[in-house]
């Protein structure tokens, strides 16, 4: 694996940068796309990145090595992203009026890109978590227009009916937006 958890592992909130934050070592901090109102209010504490984490962490990895052409890094960011989301994030409601009704059946599941259109542009996202009716899905691409004035920035979620969810473009190359 490319960086394989441990446990000296933990989360803390920064609270300088207003954002969950993954120590992964002494020296070596992972800083998350969330900000404070994005998760719940239990992130506030030191806790540590547990079994559950890690195994999520791990199928996020490999999922993304099968579906996306990206660096290690990338792929890295994003499945931390995608853990911060499946386990801390704030619940959400659907928002499926933004997005096109899919004419093809799409099974979700967690780690699965997929891809959703607006009236603007179809963006590539990853499903986080998944039901009979809804999935939560994290932005891949750098922005998704939802509308002329509004849009998503890249790892924002966004919980959406599954009839909206449409089969991911292969071969995407992602990218990580400078901060």
């Amino acid at each position: 694996m490319l960086l394989a958890p441990d446990q000296s592992w933990y989360w803390f909130y920064d609270e300088g940068n207003q954002r969950l934050a993954l120590a992964l070592g002494p020296e070596l901090i992972f800083m998350s796309a969330f900000q404070g109102k994005q998760i719940n209010p239990d992130c506030r504490y030191q806790q540590p990145f547990t079994s559950q984490h890690a195994k999520f962490y791990s199928d996020c990895v490999d999922s993304l090595a099968q579906q996306l052409e990206c660096s290690d890094g990338v792929r890295i960011q994003t499945a931390l992203n995608m853990v911060i989301a499946r386990f801390f994030s704030i619940p959400m409601m659907p928002k499926s009026w933004y997005f096109d009704t899919s004419d093809t059946i799409v099974y979700a599941r967690a780690g699965k890109t997929v891809s959703l259109q607006t009236q603007v542009e179809r963006s590539q996202f990853a499903v986080i978590d998944s039901n009979e009716q809804s999935s939560l899905l994290m932005l891949l691409d750098q922005h998704c227009a939802l509308t002329e004035h509004k849009s998503l920035q890249q790892f924002g979620l966004i919980k959406v009916m599954n009839d909206r969810i449409m089969p991911a473009r292969q071969n995407r190359t992602m990218q990580i937006a400078a901060a």
